[in-house]
């Protein structure tokens, strides 16, 4: 299970940067993310070797946090698994939940705008449980 948690935070770590949440920005500003909640669901395995890559697909925003969720797709096309998640904004000299900064709240903000109107995916939201006969 870690190896697909690395793949999706991979993912993720290519998008921070977009939004301009770096190792850099993190050691200036004092400033981090936090998970507060993580889910995967496996649909398919993946071997050692294979070539993937993630979307990412902004849910929800606020001036502190996003909703989000991705997929883990094989290099032939087919979907290995989904995540979506909760991520908070952190002033580390707390840490407390803090608002994003307006220049990285705006790059935040403009993928949601290009993506509010994209199908909101069958998998997001769902509860969790054990399915009966």
């Amino acid at each position: 299970m870690a190896y697909y948690s690395v793949l999706f935070d991979h993912g993720c770590d290519a998008m921070f940067d977009e939004f301009g949440i770096t190792r850099d920005y993190v050691k200036k500003r004092q400033m981090t993310t936090y998970a507060a909640e993580f889910r995967i669901r496996y649909l398919r395995e993946l071997h050692l070797g294979d070539k993937t890559r993630t979307s990412f697909q902004l849910l929800e925003i606020t001036e502190k946090s996003f909703h989000y969720c991705m997929e883990l797709i094989h290099e032939d096309g087919w979907v290995s698994a989904t995540g979506e998640g909760i991520c908070l904004h952190i002033d580390r000299s707390g840490p407390r939940v803090a608002p994003f900064p307006p220049d990285i709240f705006a790059r935040i903000e403009a993928l949601y705008t290009a993506q509010k109107d994209m199908p909101r995916p069958d998998h997001v939201d769902q509860l969790m449980r054990v399915r009966r006969k």
